[in-house]
């Protein structure tokens, strides 16, 4: 999947999201060299979740939840386990965006907590 395009200005966009996530994490006194669970979430149809739900492991990613919106679309919950460096979240970012393009829901960030060496 790693070749596949995904849009330029839509990382750009989602990187300058996730510098402000990125700050908070650094200012919380996260050591972005340890490994831990990252979570991703993605929107849409109820079909496309379900395709997406049943190849998403394949993909080096775990299904947290399903969870049926108020609007009528379905969030999958998807986590993976790495680093919070930021050359492992923007190949996280990309990852998710080429997700999007390939099975037609919408990426909707990821998110995580700070964890610190003394934890």
């Amino acid at each position: 999947m790693s070749d596949l395009p995904f849009d330029p200005d839509r990382l750009a966009e989602e990187l300058a999201a996730d510098a402000d996530v990125v700050r908070d994490l650094r200012d919380s006194g996260d050591a972005p060299d340890i490994v831990r669970p990252v979570d991703v979430h993605f929107v849409g149809e109820a079909a496309t979740i379900a395709r997406l739900e049943g190849e998403i492991e394949a993909l080096g990613w775990t299904v947290v939840e399903v969870e049926l919106d108020d609007d009528g679309y379905v969030t999958l919950s998807v986590q993976r386990e790495q680093t919070t460096t930021d050359a492992a979240l923007r190949t996280l970012t990309e990852d998710a965006l080429r997700v999007e393009a390939a099975y037609g829901v919408s990426y909707d960030g990821w998110g995580t907590v700070a964890v610190s060496s003394a934890t």
